[in-house]
């Protein structure tokens, strides 16, 4: 298997596609729920379109920009910036599997497991102890969250991918 590293190119369509894909992650964040550290939400799914269409460099700076603008206008918390890392690794990940590359099951299966288990279990747990949530009772409840969204994740990426594999052209 080799990973994508490609990026498009810097053009007024790039960066109103890049524009247009994270109002839409900004739309999606509205809809999770949850609390600190157990959230759910369909925000993925901007983040894989954005790494799809646009690569992973791309997508890492839509995610980061993302992240920022959610935490500055919606967020009443801190600005901890350790999310923000996991937002970019996240969009690189899926950058990685998704740009210039057929969409095959096992390639969305493997690309969310990878951001699965780095992302949401390793880097995340890690940023909520680091904020004073002891990761010894937040490591179970995030495993098993993980593990019931895990199908789910696969399932919605699968079909969102493949449904804009046959628009891509148009675009």
């Amino acid at each position: 298997m080799q990973l994508s590293f490609h990026t498009t190119k810097l053009g007024t369509k790039t960066w109103v596609s890049l524009g247009l894909l994270m109002a839409m992650d900004l739309v999606l964040r509205r809809f999770s729920f949850g609390n600190s550290f157990v959230r759910l939400g369909p925000e993925f799914i901007a983040t894989i379109m954005m790494a799809y269409y646009l690569g992973p460099w791309l997508a890492a700076v839509g995610a980061a920009l993302c992240d920022q603008i959610n935490v500055l206008i919606f967020s009443p918390g801190v600005n901890f910036l350790g999310f923000t890392l996991t937002a970019v690794v996240a969009a690189i990940i899926y950058g990685l599997f998704f740009t210039k590359k057929p969409v095959r099951l096992w390639r969305v299966a493997l690309a969310v497991l990878a951001v699965t288990v780095l992302c949401n279990i390793l880097m995340n747990t890690l940023w909520l102890q680091m904020m004073g949530t002891p990761w010894q009772g937040i490591i179970v409840v995030r495993l098993i969250k993980d593990a019931i969204v895990y199908p789910i994740q696969v399932a919605v990426s699968y079909a969102v991918l493949t449904a804009v594999t046959r628009v891509k052209p148009t675009l």
